[in-house]
Formats: structure tokens, sequence, C-alpha cells
């Protein structure tokens, strides 16, 4: 934790050392209020498409009864989006991703095992439609590059598809209780595998609508932020969507500062610098771009989560018993 505090915020400071504080002041005043509302309107659709993602990959409406919805949507899945993504936001290394078994299992009433096979697959279906985003739309890419790279991906997914059923072919789950132990680190390879197994093979995760609102949940946060950078950086709006997918695939790396400061900022300028020169007025106004950008996402993202907890301590109305799968069920 130390450590991650320590790169989050030198890295933080060197960009900020090469950012006068004029330019982050007048950043934030540059975008009309149309631009802010489209961000803001942008980054709210995408939570909520979070939400309904979350309905389909936990099939939960096959299993529990909604206490109450709100435009369609389930308000327990909304609220676990909301107070988890509040969580990821604000602590290091990715801490936050922790809360979201517990959030599940007092909110959804969700087994641990369920909820974290669900978080991890969420997690790989993220890494695979924001790269695929990548591939499919980074400006300036020769089609065939894109080809091979898809090729490439599905190639990619194929081994290690393949691979994994091997293994789990060679060792059932029952293995895992078996009499004889394994030694520590063969143990703690096996558990991995297993949640892997749950994850991959719920039947549940691998529905098209999952996919689809995945897809439109990146799409809708990537063009949000896309409009606000260029909005400030004065850059072409491919050149910012780069800047805006540089952040994101950035904040997947697990050495995180606080609140994802540092990180963040260098992977939108980093995005942007592949297509502006050095001396480009847009570049120069990359960083204090990105540090607006973040603290939107952030502030909205605190707001947000504080809402949705503060309605989970208000008492509710009585519900019908709600169904669930029995702890045992992965």
């Amino acid at each position: 934790m130390i450590v991650a505090w320590t790169v989050g915020l030198a890295l933080l400071a060197w960009l900020l050392s090469h950012t006068p504080f004029s330019e982050v002041r007048e950043a934030i005043t540059r975008p009309s209020i149309g631009i802010w509302a489209l961000t803001l309107g942008g980054l709210l659709l995408s939570y909520g498409l979070r939400a309904a993602r979350l309905q389909v990959v936990l099939a939960l409406d096959d299993h529990t009864r909604a206490p109450r919805r709100w435009l369609g949507l389930r308000t327990d899945s909304l609220r676990v989006i909301l107070m988890h993504n509040a969580a990821v936001n604000l602590l290091p290394m990715r801490a936050g991703e922790l809360s979201f078994p517990w959030l599940a299992s007092r909110e959804l009433n969700l087994p641990l095992p369920r909820a974290v096979a669900c978080l991890l697959w969420m997690r790989v279906q993220d890494l695979i439609v924001l790269v695929t985003l990548g591939v499919l739309l980074w400006p300036g890419v020769p089609l065939a590059w894109r080809a091979a790279a898809l090729a490439a991906m599905v190639s990619g997914w194929w081994m290690v598809s393949w691979g994994m059923r091997r293994w789990y072919g060679q060792h059932p789950e029952s293995s895992a209780t078996a009499p004889t132990a394994p030694t520590p680190p063969a143990g703690k390879v096996t558990q991995v595998l297993q949640r892997l197994r749950h994850a991959l093979l719920e039947p549940a995760h691998h529905r098209p609508m999952a996919w689809l609102l995945t897809l439109a949940n990146w799409s809708v946060k990537l063009a949000a932020g896309a409009c606000l950078l260029s909005a400030i950086s004065g850059s072409n709006w491919g050149t910012a969507w780069s800047g805006a997918l540089g952040g994101e695939l950035a904040a997947v790396v697990p050495l995180q500062g606080p609140a994802g400061f540092g990180t963040y900022e260098a992977g939108v300028w980093a995005g942007m610098a592949a297509h502006l020169s050095a001396t480009s007025p847009a570049l120069a106004l990359a960083v204090s771009a990105a540090l607006a950008l973040h603290v939107c996402f952030l502030l909205c993202a605190v707001f947000a989560g504080a809402l949705a907890w503060l309605l989970s301590q208000l008492p509710s109305s009585p519900s019908p018993q709600r169904g669930h799968p029995p702890r045992g069920t992965p």
C-alpha cells in the first residue's frame, strides 16, 4: 500500500511539475455547460449499463425478485455497482475490488464463491472489450494490423480455453477436497484455477446481452471522456478518444496510487501523445485535461456511492421471500 501511494503521488507530482496550475484552473472552466452535461450524462448512463450487466451476469431475475426497480434497473444491483465503483475509485492498488464480494453477499444474498467468480469474469470481460475497442478504433492503424491483432486475440482466447478445458478434465472439481493435500504452492494455483472454472463455465456469464451491455458501457464512458478531453485540449475527437482509452487501460495496472491519481493522467497523456507531436499545444494541455476528467469521474463516483449507501440504510418495505442458490452452489 505504501509503495502504491508513493508511486502514484510521485508520478502525479512529476506530471504536475510540467503543467502550470493556472492551466489546470483554466481547463476546468474551458468546456461549455453543454459539454459538462454531456460528460456527466454519459457517466451516469454508464452506471446504469453496469448495473444492468450485473443483473444479467448474476441472473438475478432468475433467482430473486427485485425489491424495487428504477427505469427497469433493480435497485439492489444499482446500489452494489455504485458503492463498489466508489470504493474502486478511492482506494489504491485496486483494493476497492475487495468490496464487491461483501456488497454482493449483503445486498444480493449471494454466496461468496459465486460473487468472487462473477467479479473475476467481469474484469476479464472488461479487459477483452477495452482491448477490442482499441484494436478496432485506435486512429491511424492500418487495416491489416487490425485484422492481425484481432486474429491474435481470437487465437489466444482459443488456446487459453483449450488449455483450461484440458486441465479441468484432468482435475475434476471434487479433487479440491480429496484427502491427499497438495503442496502449498500447488494448492494456491488450484484455488485460482477453480475460481476461473466457475467464472468461465457459468452459463449466465456468456449471455450475449452481457457482452452487449459491457460494450455499451465502455463505449459510452470513453465517448463521454473523449468529449471533455477534446473540449479542454482542443485536439480532434479521435486523439481525445485515444487518451480516454489510455487512461482506462492504465487503471487496469495493479499498482495504483490514491484514487488512481498519477497513473490515470499518465495513461491519458500517453494515449494522446501517440498522435501528437511533442510541441503540440493540445499535448501541453493533456495533463490538465486528464486531471479535470479524473476529478469529474471521481466526484461522480463518490457522490453516487454515498447516495447509494445512504439509501441502503433506509428501512425498506417488506418484499417477497427471496430465493437464492444454496451456499455450496458456485
